[in-house]
């Protein structure tokens, strides 16, 4: 009180005095945060979250936290008690997602389970779809030795038909054939015959 008659006065207030006076307004200040936090007028509440009145009343019907309709005035401290009582109440689910995918966290709801079971399903499809796809890679090398098997046939024919020239033609298109055939099964079976020159 002395420091506050002193300023008006004009003088000047002691150490002692301004010192009783700093903490008379940091007590005062800490008083009225705390009757700030309680009492949160629902317009400001929006403009900090950014969404409207119906959304945060949905919200809070949906998860239970005191800001919905009905609060005028919202309690920040019950807010904040509510939040986090929400994240030890839902920890497993919000920590269990590893799909990627949000509607595949939770297990409480018909409809989840639904949709659940129907991404099983597609996956399940597109699985079958890709085994349905893909030949064995033995398979693709044997139908490549038996065609190579045919070609020499024809290579002969060649050669009786029309000379060394035209089996030499053909040779040096197998010979080609071969190095791109390695390099599609260049970590196949060595020992498998792979499509080779006709023979003179």
């Amino acid at each position: 009180m002395r420091a506050l008659q002193k300023r008006q006065a004009g003088g000047n207030p002691t150490r002692q005095e301004l010192a009783a006076l700093r903490h008379v307004e940091k007590e005062r200040d800490h008083e009225l945060r705390w009757f700030h936090y309680g009492s949160i007028p629902k317009g400001h509440w929006e403009k900090m979250s950014g969404r409207q009145s119906k959304v945060i009343n949905e919200q809070a019907a949906r998860y239970k936290f005191p800001f919905g309709a009905g609060h005028p005035k919202i309690d920040l401290s019950a807010v904040v008690r509510r939040l986090h009582d929400f994240l030890a109440e839902n920890k497993d689910k919000l920590g269990a997602d590893s799909t990627g995918d949000p509607l595949l966290v939770g297990t409480d709801s018909p409809a989840l389970e639904r949709y659940r079971l129907a991404r099983a399903k597609i996956a399940e499809h597109e699985l079958e779809e890709k085994i349905e796809q893909l030949i064995p890679r033995e398979q693709i090398h044997d139908g490549m030795t038996q065609l190579a098997g045919l070609l020499r046939s024809c290579g002969e024919q060649l050669q009786r038909a029309y000379g060394d020239d035209a089996l030499d033609i053909l040779n040096e298109a197998l010979t080609g054939c071969q190095r791109v055939i390695s390099s599609m099964f260049k970590d196949a079976d060595h020992g498998k015959e792979a499509p080779t020159e006709t023979r003179r």
